[in-house]
């Protein structure tokens, strides 16, 4: 008896697979390069962010990185008014500001059509376009709407004595240093060759360099051991100075508020206030704001100083009337781009001064001053 057996069919048997089953399946990569243009209108600027985190080992070319970065600093530009390169009062990407914001809660309306009641927002941003920079732009954007911005705009009361009123605001800024890499070659080539492939924020003598490019002193002035080293002049850099940040324990303290607070009194101590009350009034701030601050910025920047003006800088021609003074905090990105806060001194309106809801957190109220002193005067 003989046992039946089934042959194996042949490659030449086999079923012709259609093209479509014959192609590679197509990837998300493939989909944001063919379509990035139709998706981009979607995406928030953080939307943006982490769409181009998502492609850092496997990049998507040059065109569409800038396209998404753009889209998304456009979207800064239009819902938080971060005017880049407009040379306004809203023009964040400078080294130094066109003008301090002071108490103006950061609103520029320079682009505002008020026939169609919308901001106009332009086409292209003058934005540097080499070494990935508005893919970093858009990441330290990022950084400074999540730690930074919700610090600023509110002022903070920097009082060093009960009788004289002094006021601050912090006003966020940025510069990328692909611009002075940027500027360099088209100054030496035609513009279209890259001498590196990126900006070594390890190199400090690099960095003094593009920045003192930029603006004449302003690296060796922000990289300064004198700078660093010398005595605190204000209430901002004195809590500053004293604040220390563990990252392994997320916590802080600030030297200045535990022990050196009387340190910053103007003038002899009143005796109807108690030493209490002036060491709450020099402590404002501190724990709701500027460590919070420093510790969000020791978190994610490298080379963090705090720098004061040389005298004199601000006090000639009209782009300062000489009673600002313009304090810098920042620290650099790892992809180049210094970013921080500038602290301003401006006049700021009487009635400004009022709106409880415009003073910074920690602010004291001046209502339970007025009762203490009509309690100590009765």
């Amino acid at each position: 008896m003989t046992k039946n057996t089934a042959s194996a069919p042949s490659s030449e048997d086999a079923p012709a697979q259609s093209p479509a089953a014959q192609r590679t399946p197509t990837s998300l990569h493939d989909v944001v390069t063919l379509l990035h243009l139709n998706l981009i209108p979607l995406l928030e600027p953080e939307d943006a962010r982490s769409l181009l985190l998502c492609y850092q080992h496997t990049p998507l070319s040059r065109g569409v990185r800038n396209a998404i970065a753009t889209h998304g600093l456009k979207r800064f530009y239009d819902r938080d008014e971060a005017h880049f390169g407009n040379g306004c009062m809203g023009d964040w990407h400078r080294l130094v500001p066109v003008s301090p914001v002071g108490g103006r809660s950061g609103r520029c309306a320079c682009i505002y059509d008020s026939r169609t009641k919308r901001n106009i927002v332009p086409e292209e941003l003058p934005l540097p376009r080499i070494l990935d920079a508005r893919a970093h732009l858009l990441e330290a954007m990022c950084l400074i709407g999540e730690g930074i911005n919700p610090h600023c705009f509110r002022g903070l009361q920097m009082d060093r004595n009960f009788d004289l009123r002094q006021y601050g605001v912090l006003q966020p800024m940025l510069f990328s240093l692909a611009t002075a890499v940027e500027r360099e070659q088209q100054q030496t080539t035609d513009g279209t060759e890259e001498q590196s492939e990126r900006i070594d924020v390890d190199d400090v003598d690099e960095l003094t360099r593009l920045l003192d490019s930029q603006e004449a002193g302003f690296g060796t002035r922000f990289f300064s051991p004198t700078n660093q080293s010398r005595q605190p002049a204000g209430m901002v850099e004195a809590h500053w100075r004293g604040i220390h940040v563990d990252l392994a324990t997320n916590a802080t303290t600030c030297q200045f508020c535990d022990n050196n607070t009387d340190a910053m009194l103007e003038g002899p101590k009143s005796l109807q206030y108690r030493a209490a009350e002036y060491q709450f009034m020099l402590r404002q701030h501190c724990r709701d704001v500027y460590q919070p601050l420093k510790k969000f910025m020791v978190r994610h920047l490298k080379h963090i100083h705090y720098v004061r003006p040389s005298p004199g800088w601000n006090d000639a021609g009209s782009r300062f009337r000489g009673h600002e003074w313009l304090d810098l905090i920042a620290g650099f990105t790892p992809g180049g781009v210094l970013c921080g806060v500038y602290l301003t001194n401006v006049e700021i309106p009487t009635n400004w001064m009022g709106f409880r809801v415009s003073l910074a957190p920690g602010a004291y109220s001046f209502e339970a001053i007025d009762l203490m002193r009509l309690r100590i005067a009765n």
